[in-house]
């Protein structure tokens, strides 16, 4: 164990002193890993063998084939196409659209990146409801709970999905068994808890503003397409991107080549219509790459001081190896924790703190699974907890201030305690 020499020290140092940097506002969040991952090295603590086995290459191989797919489908309009054919064929009434759009949220991002998703769904809903005047708040509140819960249901629907899938050797169909019936009864619960809370609003005052206002002037849905040939392109891979992860296992493929194959289509599509295959690289934001890499690098030398191994221990010792008390450990603990650490650091680091704990004797499949649901579910509670969370709040109040912090964290604090204990009480039952 390194911990107790110079060296330990100081990568303890350099680790603390990189997630200060991420954590902080004010600096850029890849550049920061790089710098850490870089200053690791600089040690000495990883071998050049280490240095490749520390970067999780299926999962990154996984992000990338779905970042391809799901820019393409964001550059061809099926955001804006999806949500404007919604609204139009309910005629954006606001009772079915309180309840329509939280669910199709969800959906989309059970699949595709939910930033992604928040930042097509929110403003498409600030413009129905605006042209309305009716106030949007509610509606976006209810979306972006569920795009975080619909992000937890399948393996590829959060990134830490896929690095808790692809270091733990879990798959698509495990996540869809284990995850999606969490997902599926949090937002249950939130749609009747939120709509209860609002009904009041929807049934008055944003029924009567619905009512004044007749003829709803809204863009076709064929507008907002800007390629019709990408769309179908991309929606083909979606399909088959899914189709191959559930059954990759079957024909002896990997995740990562599950969602590269059919990302490949897009690129041959592209290039075949005169287009250079760089316009379709250019749309995925390689920064995240780097991020995710320095991060693989930084937990892998915080590893070897044996800082997490020793976490584990002591998880195992509070929970003294009962596997319940231990999956109960892990759901809350990084619930709480992801309030102030991005979900996707937080889950890199807690990974060999729950392969710990298997060591000692617990399944770690159950852990894996309070893993993701505790990131998942536990950083929708703060404006901050996720990336979705700022961006959505960020597009809402763009032109003008509607949604505090406060105001935001009065409505997702006790959903999400609900939820948290609506999943623990399931991944209880399914022990």
């Amino acid at each position: 164990m390194v911990l107790s020499t110079p060296i330990g020290v100081i990568v303890i140092g350099v680790f603390i002193g990189t997630y200060i940097l991420i954590l902080s506002d004010k600096f850029h969040k890849p550049s920061a890993a790089v710098l850490g991952a870089t200053l690791m090295v600089g040690t000495g603590v990883l071998t050049e063998a280490d240095l490749s086995s520390a970067i999780n290459w299926q999962a990154l191989g996984v992000l990338l084939g779905m970042f391809i797919i799901a820019s393409s489908l964001r550059e061809a309009g099926f955001f804006e196409w999806m949500g404007l054919h919604l609204a139009r064929s309910v005629d954006a009434h606001p009772v079915r659209m309180y309840i329509l759009l939280p669910l199709m949220t969800a959906g989309m991002a059970s699949l595709l990146d939910i930033v992604t998703v928040a930042l097509f769904i929110v403003p498409l809903t600030v413009e129905v409801f605006e042209g309305l005047e009716i106030d949007p708040v509610p509606f976006v509140i209810a979306e972006v709970l569920a795009a975080n819960i619909g992000g937890i249901a399948t393996m590829v629907g959060d990134p830490t999905n896929v690095i808790i899938g692809s270091s733990l050797g879990l798959t698509f169909n495990q996540f869809l068994q284990n995850t999606a019936p969490i997902a599926i009864a949090a937002i249950a619960v939130n749609s009747g808890l939120l709509y209860l809370k609002n009904r009041n609003f929807l049934h008055r005052d944003a029924m009567r503003r619905h009512r004044q206002k007749p003829v709803l002037d809204l863009r076709s849905p064929s507008e907002a397409v800007k390629d019709p040939g990408l769309l179908r392109v991309s929606l083909v891979s979606l399909i088959l991107a899914v189709s191959f992860l559930i059954v990759h296992t079957f024909l002896g493929v990997s995740a990562a080549l599950a969602t590269l194959l059919p990302a490949f289509l897009i690129l041959v599509y592209e290039s075949s219509r005169s287009n250079e295959v760089q316009h379709v690289l250019t749309r995925i934001d390689w920064q995240i790459f780097f991020f995710f890499g320095g991060l693989f690098i930084l937990v892998a030398s915080l590893g070897k001081t044996g800082v997490l191994s020793m976490l584990g221990s002591e998880m195992i010792q509070v929970s003294g190896g009962n596997l319940a008390l231990s999956v109960t450990l892990v759901l809350w603990v990084t619930a709480l924790m992801s309030q102030v650490v991005d979900n996707v650091p937080l889950a890199t680091v807690f990974i060999p703190v729950i392969a710990a704990m298997a060591n000692a004797g617990v399944p770690i499949a159950p852990l894996a699974w309070a893993l993701a649901v505790g990131t998942g579910i536990g950083g929708m509670a703060t404006p901050m907890g996720t990336a979705s969370n700022l961006v959505a709040l960020n597009i809402l109040n763009k032109p003008k201030q509607r949604l505090s912090f406060v105001r935001f964290a009065k409505r997702s604090i006790p959903l999400t305690i609900i939820d948290l204990a609506i999943a623990n009480l399931i991944l209880l039952l399914r022990l």
